[in-house]
């Protein structure tokens, strides 16, 4: 731009001189220079902090496939960047194997549940028996309580007291033989849960369910709005459910996101809702509508590495900062497709004289868009 108002000053002076306006010397030439340097100082210096400009692009999720069992993959549903949505079915699993876990977990809990209520039975009786000889060892103890008065007023033998004894030490054993029963029968039965449900039957019954949501993790689904790419998935082949070995790769497009780099020396001027322009590559000859939305507040040089070593001293440079972008109108969504870049400008409060020329610039990269393939 700045040769562009050279060229401009050069062919003035050549007409005033040509009209004998101004005289045709090694002065009036060397002008040029002086208004070169003004140009710098005055405005394009200025111009960088007051509207700011950097490269862009756009910004969006890719998520790695990974399903939640593994399997033998029977039918490929997604085609390879067909747009689909969200709960979508990818690809299906060999539901087989899942499914017996289901039939199993499912006959488990039925046992499980009538195992629990003949336990709940055999402590109700064995707690009646209880209660029973607990009746008994109060009865005897009353009839020997009675007896000692009759024997000590001499009506009745000592004899007839050691038979009141014994009928009170066999009510006791069985006192404790009712106790020991109940104490195996709530063995039988099991932990309560805090809930009052029998353990057991929690625990089937978690069994069950995890089978059941194993059987329906068999088929996959989008986690979002967007497109299958990179599709090597085929028929027979088996899935693991591995971080490390994902089934295929999932490009969201419910939310792109437009970034431009601006150096670390302009930031203090950038504040969120100022306007944007941003010439894209995807759309030549025109200029997209933005606003600043957010400033990102970190970038991967202020990331400390995690390691058992003291961290050594090393070269640093000054790594420009993320800032988001916000399209004015929603149809200019279209042309920020993942991947796209192209030329931002930042209109600042500071340096407003200066706006003027980027929008210039600004228009001629989008010109130039048509022709040049790279930023």
């Amino acid at each position: 731009m700045i040769i562009f108002l050279a060229l401009i000053y050069v062919a003035v002076l050549y007409v005033l001189i040509r009209a004998k306006i101004l005289p045709d010397s090694k002065v009036t030439w060397a002008s040029t220079g002086v208004w070169i340097v003004l140009l710098l100082i005055f405005l394009f210096i200025p111009m960088q902090w007051g509207a700011p400009s950097g490269p862009a692009r756009v910004l969006t999720r890719v998520v790695q496939v990974v399903p939640n069992v593994s399997g033998q993959v029977i039918e490929i549903a997604a085609e390879p960047n067909v747009p689909m949505q969200q709960g979508d079915v990818l690809f299906r699993i060999d539901p087989v194997p899942f499914q017996q876990a289901v039939d199993i977990a499912q006959a488990t809990l039925v046992q499980t549940q009538a195992r629990a209520k003949q336990d709940q039975d055999s402590l109700k009786t064995a707690e009646a028996g209880l209660r029973q000889a607990v009746a008994q060892v109060t009865l005897a103890q009353s009839r020997f309580d009675d007896d000692q008065k009759l024997v000590d007023s001499g009506v009745y033998s000592e004899n007839r007291l050691e038979r009141r004894q014994s009928d009170l030490d066999q009510a006791q054993a069985g006192v404790e033989s009712a106790e020991a029963s109940v104490r195996l029968a709530e063995t039988e039965l099991g932990a309560v849960m805090p809930d009052g449900k029998i353990a057991k039957v929690a625990e089937a019954e978690s069994r069950l369910e995890q089978a059941e949501w194993d059987l329906e993790q068999t088929v996959v689904r989008a986690p979002g709005d967007g497109y299958a790419t990179n599709m090597a998935l085929a028929v027979g082949q088996r899935v693991v459910n591995l971080p490390l070995a994902p089934s295929m790769a999932f490009v969201d497009t419910s939310e792109s996101t437009a970034v431009a780099q601006i150096h670390q020396i302009y930031l203090r001027h950038i504040e969120p809702g100022q306007q944007v322009e941003i010439a894209m590559k995807t759309r030549p000859g025109e200029l997209i509508m933005a606003t600043v939305d957010q400033l990102v507040p970190a970038v991967s040089g202020g990331q400390a590495q995690v390691s058992g070593a003291i961290a050594g001293s090393q070269q640093y440079g000054a790594e420009p900062f993320m800032v988001r972008l916000t399209p004015v109108h929603p149809e200019d969504t279209a042309f920020l497709r993942p991947g796209a870049v192209g030329t931002v400008a930042i209109y600042t409060e500071s340096a407003g004289a200066t706006h003027i020329i980027r929008k210039v610039m600004m228009r001629m990269s989008a010109i130039l868009n048509y022709l040049n393939p790279a930023l």
